[in-house]
């Protein structure tokens, strides 16, 4: 989904409990797993939340070379605690290809969020991984990167967006 999406600007409703082990209407959590991970991989992306995708839900995949999968999954998430405010500078995104500016982020952060065996996961990240889940959080809660600029740069940021894409239609 591109910028301007509609589901991209929604604020994300968390996944019942008792419908992570089930079905999510006739998709099933495993396939839309399958799909955020093969989108992420083929737009090479670090992460991607589901409704980036067309799904309004409070889930998310993150690259980590750790997992046999290659990426780890979080549903639910819950910010615990954040500190030391830096900039983050070329922080792009795949709903705003071919763009990138420099945004406000928090070095350290904790985290909390099921798996999709419904256990509960904490975890603390720092760097590059706090930036990738605090990008990642701000997709569920309905905002983009460009939300943190002001009015001049988030113009120049969306005028070279679509630069890029009439270049790549050409």
């Amino acid at each position: 989904m591109l910028e301007g999406s509609g589901i991209l600007r929604t604020k994300c409703e968390a996944m019942p409990l008792d419908v992570i082990k089930g079905k999510l209407a006739d998709y099933t959590l495993d396939k839309l797993f399958i799909d955020m991970y093969q989108t992420m991989i083929a737009e090479k992306g670090i992460g991607l939340a589901a409704n980036q995708i067309g799904h309004a839900l409070r889930i998310f995949i993150l690259k980590d070379p750790r997992r046999p999968q290659g990426y780890m999954e979080y549903i639910n998430p819950e910010v615990l605690s954040q500190e030391e405010l830096v900039d983050f500078e070329n922080e792009g995104c795949l709903s705003i290809p071919g763009t990138s500016a420099t945004t406000e982020r928090f070095k350290k952060l904790k985290l909390r969020w099921l798996d999709r065996s419904g256990t509960t996961h904490e975890e603390a990240f720092e760097d590059l991984n706090a930036f990738a889940v605090q990008h990642e959080m701000d997709h569920i809660d309905g905002k983009l990167y460009i939300d943190q600029l002001g009015p001049v740069k988030r113009s120049m940021v969306l005028r070279k967006h679509k630069k890029f894409l009439r270049e790549q239609r050409s």
